[in-house]
């Protein structure tokens, strides 16, 4: 694949989104989404939760910490990122945070939560 191609590739992960971490050095700026899933059990080498890290732009950090700040977030929590698909070392795929939002519950109607009773 050309490098070309990969970079108009992007997907949607949709998990439960662990932490978020950034850092700041020498000049470089970045950050960390660490979403993590049930085990699917194909790694026979992973115990617990399979975990998977995202790449996340510097300014996304401010503005999750300041949803968390207000209420609005907590983590951990479910949330939907779409990432662009980069090249990384070794011809590897990595993923790239472009937006992120919480996954919405969906509502269920409350006569579909009520059990009918029998008449007797």
């Amino acid at each position: 694949m050309s490098e070309s191609f990969m970079s108009e590739m992007q997907t949607t992960v949709v998990g439960q989104v662990e932490s978020l971490t950034r850092y700041e050095m020498e000049g470089n700026k970045g950050g960390s989404i660490w979403v993590s899933k049930p085990n699917s059990g194909k790694n026979e080498n992973v115990l617990g939760r399979e975990l998977m890290k995202i790449k996340m732009p510097f300014a996304m950090f401010d503005q999750l910490k300041a949803k968390q700040e207000s209420g609005e977030l907590v983590f951990p929590t479910q949330m939907e990122i779409l990432c662009d698909i980069d090249m990384g070392g070794g011809n590897k795929a990595v993923l790239s945070a472009v937006s992120i939002r919480k996954v919405l519950e969906e509502k269920t109607s409350p006569s579909a939560s009520i059990s009918p009773v029998p008449k007797k």
